[in-house]
């Protein structure tokens, strides 16, 4: 064993159908063992029917989701009406954590939307564990310790409380995988400390499907490439064999 304990998150659960098929793929042939679920997108669904089965093998999270990135892809709030101060003039979601504290949202109606993604992934059958922030929505003042309150009150691990303890540090070194995400992610592994660290990914495939999304100011088909590379990041035989025969234990946050 060489002491590295690594907390593998499969992040944005429930975007679209590719991307849920991708992160089950990295945890059943790959290393990933928590999946964070975004519920307002519109494949959350679809999420429960490609990933219910495997909550032996993983724990799920609320991606608390208060913004929708994509250029053509968007989604709303769960709440409706009451979510008034932080949606676009189309009802969609802010692009940014930028543009979203810009609004002045009323963070009693964030809030009230944060119980309704937690309901809402409960009613669909995730056993919901833990808690983390879509885009580090955090950083709204005043909404931090809000979530972690909401944490505690509902038994969920934060997220953010293991990194403010000092329980779990960011990968150091870590850069998004390039033409060889199994084997980078393999050498980066290789010259870091023991400790307990974190390793999020963003899985999904460069198929027809998925690369017509597209990110502000970026082509189309561009973060299709990246979102591929992260899944092999998770499930190329060379991370997969470099965790088993080094002794890297892959934890759920439960394990931490």
């Amino acid at each position: 064993m060489n002491g590295i304990r690594l907390v593998t998150r499969a992040d944005d659960a429930g975007m679209h159908a590719v991307a849920n098929r991708a992160i089950r793929e990295s945890v059943t042939d790959g290393i990933a063992r928590n999946v964070s679920l975004m519920a307002p997108a519109p494949a959350i669904r679809n999420a429960y029917q490609e990933l219910g089965d495997i909550g032996d093998r993983v724990s799920f999270g609320l991606h608390v989701t208060l913004t929708a990135e994509w250029e053509n892809l968007r989604w709303t709030p769960l709440i409706g009406a009451a979510a008034s101060s932080f949606v676009r003039p189309d009802g969609s979601m802010h692009f940014d954590v930028e543009s979203l504290e810009a609004a002045r949202p009323d963070l009693d109606a964030v809030m009230q939307e944060v119980a309704a993604q937690l309901d809402l992934l409960q009613n669909l059958g995730f056993a919901v564990s833990y808690l983390d922030e879509h885009m580090g929505i955090g950083r709204i003042p005043g909404l931090a310790e809000r979530l972690l309150a909401f944490a505690d009150e509902h038994g969920l691990i934060a997220n953010r409380r293991l990194f403010d303890t000092g329980a779990l540090a960011r990968l150091p070194g870590f850069a998004m995988p390039a033409e060889h995400p199994g084997t980078e992610m393999a050498d980066q592994l290789a010259n870091v400390a023991p400790g307990t660290y974190l390793l999020v990914g963003h899985p999904a495939t460069k198929d027809e499907e998925f690369a017509r999304f597209k990110l502000p100011g970026r082509p189309a088909g561009e973060e299709a490439i990246n979102r591929n590379r992260q899944r092999r990041m998770f499930m190329d035989m060379e991370i997969v064999d470099y965790c088993e025969n080094v002794g890297i234990e892959l934890c759920r946050y439960c394990d931490v």
